[in-house]
Formats: C-alpha cells, structure tokens, sequence
C-alpha cells in the first residue's frame, strides 16, 4: 500500500508546487489591489497603514519595520508541494531534508509596501 502512495506523491506534488506558485501570485495582485484602494481612501496616512498591516498580519505576515507611508513585512511560504516531491524522490530522508531546509536555508519573502511611492508593493528590500 505504502508502494502505491509514494509512486503517486511525487507527480501530485510537482501539480501541486506548480499550483501553490499561482496561488501566491493571485494573491500578490488582490494584496496589491487591497493598498490600491487603501491608498486612495479619504483616511489619514497612519489609519491606512493600521489597515493595511492588519491585513497583512491576518495573512501571516510579521512585521519588520513600519513609518508613516511605509511597511515592509516578510514570510516563510510552507509549500506542501516541495515537502511532496522530496518526500516521492527520497521517501523519509527527503521530509527530514525539507524540514532542515525550511527550518535554515529557506529565506522568508519580504514585501516591502510605500503608499508614497510610484510603485506602491514590490518583492525583495525596501
């Protein structure tokens, strides 16, 4: 039975990877809608930034640093669908090798947000 599962983990997992990559990237654009319609709200600068940093800390986000018209915050993305894959390629080394990887070599994702800018949400430092 085992035998069966893992010959299909692996394909489900590279499906799923390739999924969860669009899935981050819808929700880039509804994030990026989101402080659009934030930005151009009748509301003070710091009542913006409290809604906006709400929204991302209901998202998971941590916040690392916060001004007037700015916000940056980051995240480490669990992708169950790499997990899959080097589980199907590796059987249990490979979620003992994910685990080390997501726990010390995975690099969180930082967003960098400024209502002030010409470019209101990017990927990467401020």
């Amino acid at each position: 039975m085992s035998t069966i599962i893992m010959m299909f983990i692996l394909p489900l997992g590279i499906l799923i990877y390739f999924w969860d990559r669009r899935n981050y990237a819808q929700s880039l654009t509804v994030f990026r809608d989101y402080i659009s319609q934030m930005s151009h709200t009748d509301l003070p600068d710091t009542s913006k930034m409290d809604r906006i940093d709400e929204m991302f800390y209901k998202n998971g986000y941590t916040r690392i640093e916060r001004s007037h018209t700015g916000l940056v915050v980051e995240k480490k993305h669990f992708n169950i669908g790499v997990l899959f894959i080097s589980v199907g390629a590796l059987t249990y080394f490979g979620l003992f090798l994910y685990l080390l990887y997501y726990r010390f070599i995975l690099k969180p994702r930082r967003l960098s947000i400024d209502l002030g800018g010409a470019v209101m949400m990017r990927e990467g430092k401020k």
